[in-house]
């Protein structure tokens, strides 16, 4: 009975504090590719009773300096809605899986999740990630106080990441994955651009979270309305790139992904 009550409360403390030990292994897309193991990426997405906004954001930069400072850690980055000031972001990079698990199992952190955890009106929603097509954490610029942050949650359909994709003009492509990768390397390019990166969900490896920083909301502003954006866009959705709009106006568009492009904005706190 002592070893039941012991392995329960193991079991307990993994789930608390966010160890995956079932991601463990390489991440391998549909095409066969392997993603690399390092850096070991964490996209948590907090949402807070908005009475509880200030009491969430203190403890949220508290921890945020704090992990900083952890051996490991490569980038550290807490959030705030631009919009709704009451959803944060935390956008984390670590040398690898071992060290991100060592940092989850310190004692700050355990309080961390607990003292947050009474503020929260939506489950701390935490989600580990492979780089798909990503800069150096450590040579990325920091954020300031005008700097604007994208997260993006994008969702294609298993069968339209890879060639044959049927929802595509042309089936042999490109298709999903071709897609965000084509949109990374051009984005990068725009005016303004600190940072564009696409991340695989370790778990859900047709899931990606695509991680933007711009100098200013001017820049961003200018790269979604850009010319390689909305062919991005129109081409997610099935459509022909440049087109936008079908003459049918009972047209239905039959998207490549399984979910709205979600993008949502942020501005950085720590």
């Amino acid at each position: 009975m002592r070893h039941f009550w012991r392995l329960l409360l193991g079991i307990s403390l993994l789930s608390l504090v966010g160890v995956h030990p079932a991601l463990a292994q390489q991440v391998k897309l549909r095409d066969g590719t392997l993603l690399p193991e390092k850096p070991f990426y964490i996209v948590t997405y907090i949402e807070v009773a908005p009475s509880e906004v200030q009491k969430a954001a203190a403890l949220i930069k508290k921890h945020s300096a704090a992990s900083k400072q952890q051996a490991g850690n490569l980038r550290f980055e807490a959030l705030q809605g631009t919009g709704r000031k009451n959803h944060l972001l935390l956008l984390e990079a670590w040398q690898d899986q071992a060290a991100r698990e060592a940092h989850a199992k310190t004692a700050r952190t355990i309080a961390f999740r607990k003292d947050l955890h009474p503020l929260l009106y939506s489950p701390y929603d935490e989600r580990p990630h492979a780089p798909l097509v990503a800069a150096d954490p450590s040579k990325i610029a920091k954020g300031g106080s005008g700097t604007v942050y994208v997260a993006t949650h994008v969702d294609i359909i298993p069968p339209e990441q890879f060639p044959p994709c049927k929802r595509q003009v042309n089936e042999n492509g490109p298709c999903g994955n071709a897609l965000v990768e084509k949109l990374v390397a051009d984005s990068r390019k725009h005016a303004g651009n600190m940072r564009f990166d696409a991340l695989t969900q370790s778990n859900r490896p047709n899931h990606m979270t695509i991680v933007e920083m711009w100098r200013s909301s001017k820049d961003h502003d200018a790269h979604i309305v850009h010319t390689e954006t909305k062919h991005f866009r129109d081409a997610m959705s099935g459509l022909a790139p440049g087109s936008s709009l079908a003459a049918d106006p009972l047209f239905v568009i039959n998207p490549l992904s399984g979910s709205l492009y979600d993008e949502q904005l942020y501005a950085l706190i720590d």
